[in-house]
C-alpha cells in the first residue's frame, strides 16, 4: 500500500464521503466514480477474462452492478450473481443500468475470475452460511480473485478474518485505505481514486507525507 495514503475507519470513510454529498454530489455518481476506478484497475492487472461478480444488496453490491456494465462494455464476458435486490436507491439505478439479470448466488457457476462486491466498508460480523458457502465454493473454483474495497468477512476497522475468506489476488481500495488492508488476504492492495484523499486529511489533520 502507498504510504502516502490516509488510512480511515469506516465511520471516518463515512464521513469523508458525506463531505461530498453534502457539496450536491448524488450517491449514483460516487458509485459510477468508485465502480470505473474499479473496471479500470481490473483492466490493468488481468488479461480479458470470463468474469463473475457477486454483488450484496448495498452500496458495495452497486458497485460491483458498475464494474460489470463496465467490464461488459469493453468488451468482457461477465456474469453478476446477487445474493438479494438492492436495497439502497443508487444500488437499485446501478442495477437498473447493467440491464442483464442477476443471477442467483446459490445457483451461478463459476467463472475464471471472481470479483467480490458483496460487503465493503462496516462489515462487524461473520458472513452467513448462505452467503458465506457459495461465496467460497465459487472463489475456490476460480483462477483469480479480485475484491471491491475490502474482501467479504474481514472486519473493516480491525483487519479481523470473521469467518472463512478466500485468499485475494486484488483489492481495490476505494478513496483511502482501512485498516482491514493490513490483512494478508487482501493480496495486492492499490487504490481506486474517488476523490477522498485531500477530505481524508483533513479529517485526520494531516499533512501530507514528502
Amino acid at each position: 500500500m502507498r504510504t502516502d495514503i490516509p488510512v480511515l475507519t469506516a465511520a471516518q470513510t463515512r464521513a469523508a464521503e458525506q463531505v461530498i454529498f453534502d457539496a450536491g454530489v448524488p450517491v449514483i455518481n460516487l458509485m459510477e466514480k468508485a465502480g470505473a476506478a474499479v473496471a479500470q484497475a481490473i483492466r490493468d492487472h488481468y488479461p480479458p477474462t470470463e468474469s463473475l461478480i457477486l454483488c450484496g444488496p448495498g452500496n458495495n453490491g452497486g458497485d460491483g452492478y458498475v464494474v460489470a456494465r463496465l467490464l461488459h462494455e469493453a468488451g468482457w464476458l461477465v456474469r453478476v450473481a446477487a445474493s438479494g435486490a438492492p436495497k439502497t436507491e443508487a444500488a437499485r439505478i446501478a442495477c437498473h443500468r447493467w440491464k442483464a439479470p442477476a443471477e442467483t448466488l446459490s445457483e451461478t457457476h463459476p467463472a475464471p475470475l471472481l470479483i467480490d462486491a458483496l460487503f465493503g466498508t462496516g462489515l462487524t460480523r461473520a458472513l452467513d452460511s448462505a452467503i458465506a458457502e457459495p461465496f467460497n465454493r465459487l472463489a475456490a473454483l476460480a483462477s483469480r480473485c479480485a475484491a471491491i474495497d475490502i474482501p467479504s468477512g474481514i472486519g473493516t476497522d480491525d483487519g479481523a478474518t470473521y469467518c472463512e475468506v478466500p485468499q485475494f489476488d486484488l483489492t481495490v481500495a476505494l478513496g483511502v485505505f482501512k485498516p482491514a488492508h493490513t490483512n494478508p488476504l487482501c493480496g495486492k492492495v492499490v487504490l481506486g481514486d474517488i476523490g477522498l484523499v485531500e477530505i481524508a486529511r483533513q479529517i485526520l489533520k494531516v499533512e501530507p507525507k514528502q
